[in-house]
């Protein structure tokens, strides 16, 4: 039998699948690189939380599980060993000498954890030692704990090639207890302490044939017209799992030289007629050179929007498609001063507007950008308070748009089809309804339409990095709110009408292990929502979840791709952070994740003059194909459709008809809808 091709990481370990106990495990050694029908070898290590708790000699059996793709097994010998400090004192002179102990398979342990953690695709294999043992961790007396204790194994894979996430499990079971292991749910003393991960750890293995390669079938690149002008990036994710590219067709439709030239925020809504309305945070506008990509002469709108055409209800993909919804000041006279300036879009009632008539930046109360949906054939869009010197937030306030309504021509030049809608035109801004909460929480960040049934639109926001959601009552976003909060003593969750303080909140997580990030954006595909999410804190991480519920647990995390670490432009490539990792639905073209992100420049005084100062602060896009890989139950299921928290999918064959944004309709007129997972234009 060959032994694995694999290099050794050796790093904090994940948060995985446990309860909460006074141990973790800190350090997991396993390569990432195997051969079929070949072995490897591995090393999990627990240590205490760090807080003191009863500190009270342990006399257990210790248990180990491993959770490995079905038809993988371990062999050889499997040895728990137990490691004293020099001052260790358990009360027995045995255990100040390192101690091991033989592990056996145990039935029950791997019954229970199989039955508690189920991962489809997967099997736990549980152990326990062959011997009781005495332990001690976390006691006020730090000097008489064991220093840590470890186990080692060796598994054999099969002949199944592809990309596999590992899960492991540490714990203990009285030593009078082990016969009757996972009897009793509710009594602890039969249950297994599972002993916590600290840290999350990239614990996947890919595993190939001995020549490199791999099921053709499962693993297929995608095939790409030319025109979309998509730069693979090879390094950005695992062997056998996602493609993903740079989109250097939308970067380019981003590099602008008049008007906006750059803006964060950046997000995407799409409307029932194929159009895909746009908003942005601060936003440069002005001019820019476009030989060097140096910035000139502009203003800082602290919001401003754009709606993207479409055509036979595609988006379209050139210039003139993208039509900038541009209150300007200056946009005739390029000799004069304010060249293209703009005006902020929606102004904070408590802003205080320096020379705002000509531009001026508003300070400190602005609105930023949340995100939207179509309601009884009107764009609802959240607008979320800011303080912008504090970074503070201050409440939401909701605006609502006209999707009826002429298009102006020549509004400014005739070679611009910008304009600024008036009372009559189509995405006229009809109302805004300022402070519909006060919230310090920006629920409504993101969101997504329930699915079929579920007449709830589910509001997500991050407390700390902590991800919470709340719910309307109907699909209105101005309908009664309720909150989804976990009860501290019970564990229970429930809807609630108060919006819970800070330490509930955080408490309230609906992601699973701990897991934490920026941006959390849900959709549902297939029987999954899945949720997409920036690590913390600017991470070049972006990672994949999924669950059977709109609010959780999110769990099976993936790598879903790495973000570079340099630009792609003129002059100083290196960025300062990388941030607002956003989710697109409405500019995938076959099923795709569509992403964009922003960066700030190392220094504030770059994003003027110099060449490639047009180029730091301004979104960057990505498309990750073939993102089904991640997941073994999903590698041959059928081809992706485009994938949205606002469209129906391939798997709902009903006969109903949805517009983009979910909405279910008897009567589809003009426009574009969903029907049998396919989009339909009805002309």
């Amino acid at each position: 039998m060959k032994t694995n091709r694999s290099f050794w990481l050796i790093a904090a370990a994940a948060v995985a699948l446990c309860v909460t106990a006074c141990y973790q495990i800190t350090l997991i050694q396993q390569p990432h690189e195997a051969f079929t029908n070949s072995t490897f070898k591995g090393k999990v290590v627990v240590k205490r939380t760090g807080a003191s708790d009863n500190g009270i000699v342990q006399h257990v059996y210790g248990l180990f599980g491993i959770c490995v793709p079905e038809g993988w097994q371990t062999v050889g010998d499997m040895v728990m060993t137990q490691v004293p400090k020099e001052t260790t004192d358990v009360g027995d002179d045995e255990y100040k000498k390192t101690i091991t102990r033989r592990m056996v398979a145990n039935q029950a342990y791997t019954d229970l954890l199989n039955r508690d953690y189920p991962k489809s695709g997967y099997r736990w294999l549980g152990f326990a030692t062959e011997s009781d043992i005495k332990s001690l961790f976390n006691s006020g007396d730090g000097s008489k704990e064991v220093d840590s204790i470890y186990v080692e194994f060796e598994v054999l894979t099969n002949d199944k090639t592809g990309t596999f996430y590992i899960d492991y499990m540490a714990g203990q079971t009285p030593h009078d207890k082990i016969d009757v292991l996972g009897v009793d749910e509710d009594s602890w003393n039969v249950n297994a302490a599972s002993f916590k991960l600290s840290e999350y750890m990239d614990t996947h293995i890919t595993v190939t044939r001995p020549d490199g390669t791999m099921d053709d079938n499962a693993f297929t690149e995608p095939k790409l017209d030319p025109d979309w002008q998509l730069e693979h990036m090879a390094w950005s994710t695992r062997p056998g799992t996602a493609y993903a590219y740079k989109d250097k067709k939308y970067d380019g439709l981003f590099s602008r030289t008049r008007g906006w030239n750059g803006g964060d925020g950046v997000y995407t809504i799409g409307l029932p007629n194929g159009d895909v309305f746009w908003t942005f945070n601060d936003s440069f506008y002005g001019t820019v050179d476009g030989p060097t990509r140096a910035r000139l002469d502009s203003n800082f709108p602290r919001n401003s929007v754009m709606v993207q055409r479409a055509h036979d209800g595609v988006p379209g993909e050139n210039p003139e498609d993208f039509v900038w919804l541009a209150d300007y000041i200056n946009w005739s006279q390029p000799d004069n001063k304010y060249y293209f300036y703009c005006r902020t879009h929606i102004r904070h009632p408590q802003g205080d507007a320096n020379i705002e008539n000509q531009g001026g930046i508003d300070a400190p109360m602005v609105y930023w950008s949340g995100d939207g949906t179509v309601v009884d054939g009107k764009l609802q869009l959240f607008w979320i308070a800011q303080n912008s010197y504090e970074l503070s937030y201050h409440g939401m306030s909701m605006a609502t748009y006209d999707l009826d309504g002429t298009i102006p021509e020549g509004y400014y030049l005739d070679d611009i089809p910008d304009y600024l809608p008036k009372r009559g035109n189509y995405l006229y801004r009809r109302t805004t309804r300022h402070f519909i909460n006060r919230y310090d929480v920006p629920y409504g960040s993101t969101l997504v339409e329930g699915d079929e049934g579920d007449e709830h639109t589910y509001l997500y926001a991050t407390k700390d990095y902590h991800v919470v959601a709340a719910r309307t009552e109907n699909r209105s976003l101005i309908s009664k709110w309720q909150f989804y909060v976990k009860d501290a003593q019970s564990g229970e969750w429930s809807w609630q009408d108060e919006c819970p303080d800070g330490d509930t909140m955080t408490a309230s997580s609906i992601m699973d292990n701990g897991y934490q990030g920026s941006m959390p954006w849900v959709f549902k595909e297939g029987d999954y929502y899945f949720m997409v999410m920036q690590a913390p804190i600017f991470s070049r991480e972006v990672y994949i979840y999924r669950s059977k519920s709109p609010v959780g647990p999110f769990t099976d995390r993936r790598l879903l791709f790495l973000l570079p670490d340099h630009l792609d432009k003129i002059g100083e490539t290196g960025y300062k952070w990388i941030y607002m990792v956003n989710l697109h639905p409405a500019l995938s073209r076959e099923g795709e994740l569509v992403m964009s992100t922003n960066t700030e420049a190392p220094n504030l005084d770059w994003n003027h003059n110099d060449p490639g100062s047009a180029d730091f602060y301004r979104p960057y896009f990505f498309r990750v194909y073939n993102w089904k890989n991640l997941y073994e139950d999903l590698v041959n299921t059928d081809i992706q459709q485009p994938v949205s928290s606002e469209r129906p999918t391939a798997t709902n064959q009903s006969d109903a008809y949805y517009t983009l944004q979910g909405q279910r309709t008897q009567l589809p007129h003009k426009g574009v809808y969903i029907h049998k997972g396919k989009k339909i234009v009805i002309r």
